[in-house]
């Protein structure tokens, strides 16, 4: 079934709602705390921001993979807490992104130009969401906040495809090498953290 940000809007504000209506009978007898006002997507006007161009990324230096190998463009990149505009009519909002945007910078390479990427976990260690603990992968026995990076139609090794269950905790980095080996073609990174992606 196909989930809408409209509809997902709509029954967070119906849910805030009907939380709201065991408070009624008391509000008559002491003022009740300010509410926040649910933002109505109606009242936004569309395609009125440009579309953001993310910063390209600049390797910090190059390294070999293991001894006795080509050394290849290494890249150091934090996921961390940022701020961004959705909407000119908005405030900023808070997001976990990369290298402190979002979207993250780009990396760019030739075909059959490898690189390394050293993907660093700089997030706080509490979620900014609420997490559904009922969900695969997101029992109460993992961490509240982890990460893993998968790189979107990347042709890479196991250790670097960014497996769902291969996570890194705030404080810890994972180093991924990209062959680059499949066709020249623009992919995208993202967090694929089994059950809290």
């Amino acid at each position: 079934m196909s989930f809408s940000r409209r509809r997902f809007l709509r029954q967070s504000a119906l849910a805030a709602a009907s939380l709201m209506l065991p408070m009624a009978g008391r509000a008559r007898m002491r003022s009740a705390p300010p509410v926040a006002s649910v933002l109505d997507p109606n009242t936004l006007k569309p395609f009125v921001d440009a579309l953001p161009v993310p910063e390209i990324a600049k390797a910090a230096g190059k390294r070999a993979l293991g001894a006795g190998s080509a050394e290849l463009a290494y890249y150091r990149i934090e996921m961390r807490r940022c701020e961004a505009r959705v909407h000119r009519d908005l405030g900023p909002t808070e997001c976990w992104g990369y290298g402190g945007t979002f979207p993250g910078p780009t990396l760019e390479a030739k075909s059959g130009e490898g690189m390394l990427v050293d993907w660093i976990n700089a997030l706080p260690s509490t979620h900014l969401l609420p997490l559904d603990r009922t969900l695969h992968g997101a029992e109460s026995e993992f961490p509240e906040v982890r990460a893993v990076v998968h790189a979107h139609g990347a042709k890479a090794p196991p250790e670097s495809d960014g497996y769902p269950e291969a996570w890194t905790l705030p404080g810890a980095s994972a180093l991924y090498h990209y062959p680059n080996e499949q066709d020249a073609a623009t992919l995208w990174y993202h967090d694929h953290t089994m059950g809290i992606n």
